[in-house]
């Protein structure tokens, strides 16, 4: 039923653009003349993050970052219709919501127009929790979770209502709500076509170039995970260093990944190879509270430098230069932004999408020894 329910959707979205049907994106001022509430979210700001260890790794980097988020405002919408997968939202006046910084280079072509006739309908009130990517660990924490993290309060005035999700389930994304308190029963789907909601609360995703919520907001995930793994704020130091394994992903994963932590364990005497898969999320956030050295190539299990504070956090991607990769600068943000002491560390050899890589040896072991001599100095 989905495959067809997809195929119709497909095929009446290739004849609105033979037949020149663009795609209408609502205004500031149409969202406002339609909503039925509106209320902020998210107040712009700005704040600086030291960056030593990459300078001193690197002295091109820059010392300071400049993390900067901006204002976002939740709406409340009668008679919104979601499409496709992801659930892209469509106002009851025909027009599309492309508010959302996820979509703002996602072509046109690739919404899925809605159809009316075929559509699934929820009456209950509910809060958007779909979009693009939503089903990935690390763009579920960073980027979607902190919508609902900042409405909570003001939803629980509201009578809570249901949590909506995009219809490609994950059984992750239930365990991470348990985590912030919103229970497994109080989740809806849209379905895979078009879904019509009665009452919809919406805000897009409240991160911009920096990729990242605001700190307040952040702090509040932290806090609800800490607590969700029985931790305080202040948990000491407790675990040995951990890699965090790629071993269990289906691409890019590292290939001297032992070697790797080998170095890790002559240097710092110990090294837990961590695969999350095998882990409960609670576990998984213990560990990162409580280890001194985070390494591992690039991936989602970075998103848990939510709760990591005081501790030397290394990401290994396979950028030629030091640039801005985008989601290891979000992983080095969120661990600067807690207290650690965190640089991106590139192994210079360029890979394609999907393929599996390995990270120079000897390069590491300098890098290591270099990092490991400041942060001991910074915790002096």
């Amino acid at each position: 039923m989905n495959k067809l329910t997809r195929l119709a959707h497909d095929c009446h979205t290739r004849a609105a653009a033979l037949l020149g049907c663009a795609l209408q994106h609502a205004t500031e001022e149409e969202m406002q003349a339609v909503a039925l509430r509106t209320w902020t979210l998210q107040t712009q700001g700005s704040r600086i993050l030291d960056n030593v260890l990459e300078q001193t790794l690197n002295p091109v980097c820059p010392a300071q970052i400049e993390m900067r988020w901006k204002d976002v405002v939740c709406h409340e919408f009668a008679q919104a219709c979601l499409t496709g997968d992801d659930g892209t939202v469509f106002l009851a006046t025909g027009k599309h919501l492309k508010r959302c910084p996820s979509l703002q280079r996602h072509p046109d072509r690739k919404i899925r127009r809605p159809l009316r006739l075929l559509a699934k309908k929820i009456t209950e009130p509910c809060f958007y929790l779909a979009g693009r990517n939503y089903e990935n660990h690390g763009h579920f924490l960073l980027h979607h979770l902190p919508r609902l993290i900042a409405a909570q309060n003001d939803l629980a005035a509201m009578g809570n209502p249901k949590v909506l999700l995009g219809s490609r389930e994950k059984r992750w994304q239930a365990r991470y709500l348990a985590a912030v308190g919103v229970p497994g029963e109080t989740m809806h789907r849209a379905g895979s076509g078009t879904t019509l909601v009665d009452r919809l609360f919406y805000a897009p995703q409240m991160w911009t170039d920096s990729a990242l919520a605001s700190p307040e907001i952040l702090q509040r995930i932290r806090a609800a995970f800490l607590t969700h793994s029985q931790l305080s704020s202040d948990s000491a130091i407790s675990q040995p260093p951990i890699l965090v394994s790629r071993a269990d992903a289906p691409d890019r994963k590292l290939l001297n990944e032992q070697e790797i932590a080998a170095e890790v364990e002559r240097q710092w005497g110990s090294c837990e190879v961590l695969e999350l898969s095998k882990l409960d999320f609670a576990t998984q956030l213990r560990k990162f509270a409580q280890a001194p050295l985070i390494v591992g190539a690039l991936g989602q299990g970075f998103a848990n430098l939510l709760v990591s504070s005081g501790a030397l956090c290394l990401i290994l991607d396979t950028e030629v230069r030091w640039g801005e990769s985008y989601f290891s600068q979000t992983f080095r943000d969120l661990a600067l932004l807690h207290g650690n002491l965190a640089s991106r560390l590139f192994a210079g050899q360029p890979i394609q999408k999907c393929e599996h890589w390995s990270y120079p040896l000897e390069k590491f072991k300098e890098e290591l020894a270099s990092a490991t001599a400041l942060w001991k100095r910074h915790r002096q």
